[in-house]
């Protein structure tokens, strides 16, 4: 609940950061041009003006969005806040005054535009900031937003945050504290105290948490390990005071609770306006695809059908999304209807129809692999399908439907996750992907401990361009034909 509303508001401060900038904008114009009668050394017309400023907005935008303005994020302070709209506002009136100064028609009617354009909005975005945060804290009193957090610690650092929260517009609600010396907690009421680490967690095992905050060191550095690993298998934001705490640097962010340095781990760089590209991609990625391969498409299906007509075209497994959700994958049949798995199939598993066919063998390879080599069930129409990746096809159905992504960790099936280990819940992060680094990186050719460990490090270090690089090398892959089967 409350990373969505991060992002709603994210979302939301773009069309305000516009308002403020076309107000800012009209106002400079009406200003100079409408009030102060005296000429100006370029005349334009206010609606050629306002076209303008409707034109360059886009780039604007996206200074704000480099400057960090958008970023998903509960660390950043108002005075953080503040100089980075004075950063983005600066920096998108020197990109006017560039393009003035550039074009052979000018884009100001006079010079004094672009400096009421400066100081009109700063003065615009800055009150619009205020406004949304006003709306936030309103919002808190009913909850709506609010992070529910676990404090971790019993000096004074631990003190000071605790009552740094403590309010409802600060926008947490302290669930409990860990701490064994009853320090941080002795001058707040209403605050459950835990004397041990697993006390706590089994506390909160039935409560929605949405951050551990690690203040001092109460803990020895094995529950200090547990502590991390129970905030990534439950997607639970990680932060604490920096000092002995290097080995966490990755996918952290720097902020500050009670005018202290603090350290938030962040589970996967892949959030808020991250995720928002990601799904924007998938989108017209799909889109295209299947538009382009679509008579493809419909020979496949004939194809299929005419090659065993007792079974459907397309076969749905049932697989794992994001954040523990089920979906059916879609794939074109490849194995004969007669040895197909599933619910209301003679055969609930493979590793049965296996025993059935009386190939022990290979029920123990799919158990360690969850693959054979060369599966009995498949038919010869199946294995070019599964060797030329034909057969994922309609999954970019999957992609349109939101339940995939068209590059992402490699689906699995319910019973899997436990080989994940430690690492289940980084899994669920993400959207399962019609290809990943498994595809590219050996397929079928990997053991199963390898495929989770590039899983694992493409949740960690997803970038837009990791997914393009990905998708331009599955294709290659995809020629070749190595590691299919």
């Amino acid at each position: 609940m409350r990373k969505r509303s991060e992002l709603l508001f994210s979302l939301i401060s773009v069309p305000v950061d516009v308002a403020a900038l076309m107000t800012a904008f009209v106002t400079a114009y009406v200003l100079r041009v409408r009030i102060d009668n005296k000429p100006v050394a370029h005349p334009i017309s206010g609606h050629d003006f306002v076209m303008i400023a409707l034109v360059v907005m886009p780039f604007w935008i996206l200074i704000f969005a480099l400057s960090g303005l958008y970023n998903q994020t509960s660390l950043r302070g108002r005075l953080e806040e503040f100089g980075k709209v004075v950063v983005a506002v600066s920096g998108g009136v020197m990109f006017l005054i560039l393009v003035d100064f550039a074009s052979s028609q000018p884009i100001f009617p006079s010079k004094l535009v672009p400096i009421y354009t400066y100081i009109f909005g700063l003065v615009f975005v800055l009150v619009g900031r205020v406004a949304l945060r006003m709306l936030q804290r309103y919002l808190f009193r009913y909850g709506i937003g609010v992070h529910q957090a676990l404090l971790v610690g019993s000096g004074e650092l631990a003190q000071r945050i605790a009552l740094d929260l403590h309010p409802v517009a600060s926008g947490y609600h302290l669930v409990g504290t860990i701490d064994r010396a009853r320090g941080a907690a002795k001058r707040m009421q209403g605050v459950t105290v835990y004397d041990s680490l697993e006390q706590a967690l089994a506390a909160s095992a039935g409560d929605r948490l949405d951050d551990i905050i690690q203040a001092d060191s109460v803990l020895d550095q094995e529950e200090i390990i547990e502590l991390v690993n129970y905030a990534t298998n439950h997607q639970v934001s990680y932060r604490f005071v920096p000092n002995q705490f290097g080995l966490y640097a990755t996918n952290s962010v720097l902020g500050t609770m009670a005018g202290i340095p603090v350290m938030e781990i962040r589970l996967t760089p892949l959030d808020g306006w991250g995720r928002i590209a990601k799904r924007v991609f998938d989108v017209i990625g799909a889109t295209f695809g299947l538009l382009l391969l679509s008579p493809l498409l419909l020979v496949l299906a004939v194809i299929v059908k005419v090659s065993d007509h007792k079974g459907p075209i397309l076969y749905g497994h049932r697989r794992l999304s994001r954040a523990g959700g089920e979906v059916f994958v879609l794939k074109f049949r490849s194995m004969k209807w007669a040895y197909s798995t599933g619910a209301n199939r003679p055969y609930k598993t493979a590793e049965a129809a296996f025993i059935a066919m009386d190939r022990p063998d290979l029920a123990r390879e799919f158990q360690a692999n969850q693959k054979v080599a060369h599966d009995p069930r498949v038919t010869r129409l199946g294995n070019w399908l599964r060797r030329s990746s034909l057969d994922e096809l309609p999954q970019l159905i999957n992609v349109l439907r939101g339940d995939m992504s068209l590059v992402g960790p490699r689906p699995i099936m319910p019973d899997e996750l436990e080989r994940y280990g430690e690492y289940g819940a980084s899994f669920l992060a993400l959207k399962p992907g019609i290809t990943g680094l498994w595809q590219i990186s050996g397929r079928s050719d990997l053991g199963y401990d390898q495929r989770v460990k590039l899983d694992i490090y493409y949740i960690e270090n997803w970038t837009l361009f990791l997914d393009i690089r990905i998708l331009i090398k599955t294709v290659f892959t995809i020629t070749s034909g190595r590691g299919a089967y």
